[in-house]
């Protein structure tokens, strides 16, 4: 029995003091012989693996529970004490030969954790407990260790690491895990004091149509098929993340220029736009790459992965598929962006809006018909924002739908109280632009209403703008909307026409009343044949379905004389007037002309 004392049958007895002395010391030994078995008994019923190792180093006990444990029986370790070195994992034998120079420096105990390799050739993880045994003068007698077997533990504990820093779906690096190895990687950049990686930011093109009309679950193998797809392509040393949806973060290593980089991101954008077979199904997949070049300036991880998205914006910006490297610029423009977005949170309430109304003319007789109603922001800092800054901004955010109900409001007021001083305003008609969130707006049309009711403008006395892009995003709700717009007596017109993709079958089934070309062919057509042929051919279309066309970017003489030609009804732009304030409006209309201080407003 492992550990056990050889057996030894108690002395005999025999007669006289001899005798006596004799039985004495069969009594003593009898009784630690017993004491022997009841330990040997109980040893070889523990469940963990107890060692005992004498002061000169050999082994003095070792349980049974070894050879459960870690597959070798006890003899291997009474043969050589230094048993647990030979079948311990090469990594760990630092961790173990620690712990024995720190026992046998004086210490009362000590703890390690170590792996063993089994002889069918598996890894067991053992915890091993050891304190420093004396006896009761202090005298050292040894060392006692016990041996637990901690491995379904360690697995546990290595999976639900794994879990923490890996994604589920794909099984690759997460969020946390990618900032992790980034965070090394600029550390290790700031050491050399150079350029020696890229990190990509890479989202998939039109994803959302993907999981809307195929479904979630083909939305996943896509997913997976383009992480496989990911890997295949880069180096062991380099990292592929998913850091959420439909977004990947490529960390390129050990990369010392551009052009490297560039090499290995064409070839990761050509593998994954290659087909993917579900099924029946072929799926065909771009992705937007944004792309930074490791700058050891970068003070954290954060700031490489904000500029890597930003990056990715803008090849979005340009079409699918796109990849753009990422500038100073863009940070500069991104920042402008987030802080317009914070400042329009407070405009409204503040009272930063304003209106500016532009005519809108007869082309024959240059009498005043109309305005359009253009909103502008006086910032307390930067002075007048454009529209084109902001306003898409304000889309993003949802703000647009206060913003656009004030101008509603504010619109609609300034034309009923000129109409209500000025009988020359009769007849006149104030155009407001509606956005693609207020036109998909469930109450826009009782809103309308409402502002009509409120402020005491006639409902034809109100033309609604809406851009080609915005109808045919959704034609059938689109036209629904503008239908009961149109039973309230609202008149309607399409702005910017030409520029975006409505067929003339759409176009003859909205109830419009007006169709604006835009400025980009009107500025042309004195010069360029081919953009008179097609405000040519658009005012004939738009008389053919019995709509008015007003012609917008008017700036010259002679392109008013050409619309003339062409019976264009209206007309909008530069050589008419700049917009102007609210409060000079009857002015432009009594005088003819803007006043000086008011031309230079935009």
């Amino acid at each position: 029995m492992a550990g056990s004392t050889p057996d030894k049958s108690p002395d005999t007895c025999e007669s006289g003091e001899t005798v006596a002395g004799t039985c004495a010391r069969g009594d003593n030994s009898r009784a630690l012989y017993d004491c022997q078995q009841r330990f040997a008994v109980l040893a070889e019923h523990l469940f963990n693996w107890e060692v005992w190792q004498g002061p000169d180093g050999r082994m003095e006990f070792v349980s049974d529970a070894c050879e459960r444990v870690c597959g070798y029986n006890a003899e291997h370790f009474y043969r050589n004490p230094d048993f647990f070195s030979a079948i311990m994992h090469e990594a760990d034998i630092p961790i173990w030969r620690k712990l024995q120079g720190m026992m046998q420096g004086g210490a009362r105990a000590g703890e390690a954790e170590f792996r063993l390799r089994t002889p069918d050739g598996r890894e067991r993880w053992i915890q091993y407990l050891v304190r420093r045994v004396e006896d009761e003068n202090g005298g050292f007698r040894g060392y006692r260790a016990i041996c637990r077997d901690i491995s379904e533990r360690k697995l546990m504990a290595m999976q639900l690491k794994h879990q923490a820093w890996h994604d589920p779906l794909t099984d690759l690096p997460n969020r946390t895990l990618c900032m992790d190895r980034l965070g090394r990687t600029l550390e290790r950049a700031k050491r050399k004091k150079g350029t020696d990686f890229a990190l990509m930011f890479i989202d998939l093109d039109r994803f959302k149509v993907i999981n809307d009309s195929l479904g979630h679950a083909i939305g996943d193998q896509i997913l997976r098929e383009t992480a496989v797809r990911m890997v295949r392509e880069v180096r062991a040393m380099d990292t592929v993340s998913r850091i959420g949806g439909d977004e990947f973060v490529i960390l390129l290593e050990e990369v010392d220029t551009l052009e490297e980089a560039q090499h290995i991101i064409r070839r990761i954008m050509k593998s994954v736009e290659e087909p993917i077979s579900i099924g029946p199904r072929i799926v065909r997949v771009t992705a937007s790459f944004g792309v930074v070049m490791g700058d050891p300036g970068y003070a954290t991880a954060d700031e490489v992965l904000r500029n890597a998205h930003i990056a990715m914006h803008h090849a979005r910006e340009e079409g699918w598929g796109n990849m753009v490297i990422f500038n100073e610029g863009m940070l500069e423009r991104a920042m402008n962006l987030m802080h317009i977005e914070m400042d329009l949170y407070r405009a409204l309430d503040m009272g930063e809006f304003f209106l500016t109304y532009q005519p809108i003319v007869n082309i024959g007789c240059r009498t005043i018909t109309g305005f359009e109603a253009l909103v502008r922001w006086r910032h307390p800092e930067r002075g007048t924002v454009s529209p084109a800054e902001f306003i898409p901004v304000s889309e993003g955010t949802g703000q647009i739908l206060s913003i656009g109900k004030w101008v509603l409001y504010e619109a609609c007021r300034d034309m009923a109280r000129w109409r209500s001083e000025f009988p020359e305003f009769e007849d006149m008609v104030v155009n407001v632009n509606l956005s693609a969130r207020q036109l998909s707006q469930p109450g826009m049309v009782d809103q309308v209403a409402d502002v009509l009711r409120e402020t005491g403008l006639p409902a034809r006395c109100l033309r609604l703008e809406v851009t080609e892009t915005m109808l045919m995003g959704n034609p059938e709700f689109a036209n629904m909307a503008l239908r009961r717009l149109k039973e309230i007596g609202v008149k309607l017109c399409i702005d910017d026409f030409g520029t975006g993709y409505s067929s003339l079958s759409y176009l003859q089934a909205f109830p419009i009343d007006t169709l604006k070309v835009d400025r980009s062919f009107v500025s042309k057509m004195s010069r360029e044949p081919g953009n008179f042929k097609i405000v040519q051919a658009v005012v004939a279309l738009a008389h053919s379905l019995g709509l008015e066309v007003v012609a917008e970017g008017v700036e010259e003489e002679e392109q008013r004389i050409m619309l003339s030609e062409l019976r264009c009804e209206g007309g909008q732009g530069f050589l008419f007037s700049r917009p102007v304030r609210a409060e000079d409006v009857p002015a432009l209309v009594f005088g003819g002309t803007a006043p000086d201080s008011l031309k230079g407003v935009a």
